[in-house]
């Protein structure tokens, strides 16, 4: 989804009063305006590869902990292996209501 860029189903992975948090903006409050913010970050980015190296779940699967990385050209350069960290928790019915982005 994110490396196609085709995000119209992104709001429904997220709960309506999901918080998502990274480091250069406020928190974005809610699973549109989450949309909006991703779909802002990832514009004029192209041939967009996110790889996970790490990921740690829960044991009772409520949250998650990603390592990744993303690659992409942007500005006439190719941009590589970028590591990132994502902490992600999820609601009763699967929905991710938290989520905070390290990069």
């Amino acid at each position: 989804m994110l490396e196609s860029g085709e995000l119209d189903e992104l709001p429904g992975l997220y709960d309506i009063d999901a918080k998502y948090y990274e480091p250069y903006n406020p928190p974005h409050n809610g699973n549109l305006l989450i949309h909006a913010y991703l779909k802002d970050y990832l514009s004029g980015k192209d041939k967009i590869a996110i790889d996970e190296t790490l990921v740690i779940e829960s044991s009772d699967g409520t949250s998650v902990a990603i390592e990744w990385t993303i690659s992409y050209d942007a500005g006439g350069r190719r941009w590589n292996e970028l590591p990132r960290a994502t902490f992600i928790m999820f609601g009763d019915d699967g929905q991710i209501t938290y989520q905070r982005d390290y990069s």
